[in-house]
């Protein structure tokens, strides 16, 4: 029998196809509701249409509107993220990981996912992941994952609130020339600085490699390491974050977490 406070993890998708508003709402709403009883939540899939996560930080560039329509007239839906760091563009190519905790353990949480998930890449073929930025890298971190100290596969972030913590990552696996040249265009329209020979997929170095095989891989790590019970979703959850999808359009993008701060699930 598992433990009453054994890790939930959640895997595949939870839809045919929600918005980028509903998928990045739902961790926001999931770490600020006080009334749930997990104390540690894993969520891994593979990420649906194309999308640019803004974060705060780029809300106070002065080239955040343009940077807004540069990525909606590629295609890409724009939402504020929850956690912290600069902008990813990514699509269907990409697995995205939600950690939510009741601790907050920052620089902790960083270290220990981040060598995890490079160690992951490693079973996946000949892939040198290490763990570390890469000199001009878009959304730059310490605890960013590359490989051979050349190319960024994987970016995690984290938001802190008082009920929690949630660690997100973004492990790019087929990258293809749209989602470059989004992030080249909205690194420009924000004005930070890019090289654009960082930008790469784990495909990049091994070829074959899916999305789907590695989504697998990290929902089998966390299985393990966290000793995690498989589970789905609130139903509740998902229909309360769906609603975000339905805000109206404005020059800049949805902030899921003020949005969770002001639609709290009941």
């Amino acid at each position: 029998m598992p433990r009453d406070d054994a890790p939930l993890l959640v895997t595949g998708p939870d839809h045919d196809r929600r918005s980028a508003a509903a998928d990045l709402a739902l961790p926001a709403v999931l770490l600020r509701a006080a009334s749930s009883t997990w104390s540690e939540l894993v969520h891994v899939q593979v990420a649906g249409g194309p999308t640019v996560a803004f974060t705060r930080r780029d809300l106070r560039s002065p080239g955040i509107a343009r940077a807004t329509a540069v990525a909606r007239a590629a295609g890409f839906e724009t939402v504020v993220r929850s956690p912290g760091g600069r902008m990813v563009a990514y699509d269907d190519g990409a697995v995205v990981v939600d950690h939510l905790t009741r601790t907050a353990d920052r620089h902790g949480t960083f270290e220990r996912n981040a060598e995890q998930h490079a160690a992951v890449l490693r079973s996946l073929g000949d892939v040198d992941a290490r763990v570390g930025e890469v000199p001009g890298e878009y959304c730059p971190g310490e605890f960013s994952v590359n490989v051979g100290g050349r190319v960024k596969v994987v970016g995690s972030a984290q938001r802190i609130t008082g009920t929690g913590a949630l660690f997100s990552t973004v492990v790019q696996v087929v990258v293809d020339d749209h989602v470059r040249e989004v992030i080249r265009d909205v690194s420009a329209a924000l004005g930070y600085e890019l090289r654009e020979s960082t930008i790469a997929g784990l495909a990049d170095v091994a070829p074959g490699v899916t999305p789907q095989q590695v989504a697998t891989a990290l929902a089998d790590d966390y299985r393990r390491r966290l000793d995690g019970v498989d589970t789905e979703h609130d139903p509740a959850a998902l229909a309360h974050a769906a609603a975000a999808a339905s805000e109206p359009v404005t020059d800049l993008p949805l902030d899921v977490d003020a949005w969770a701060r002001a639609h709290p699930l009941a």
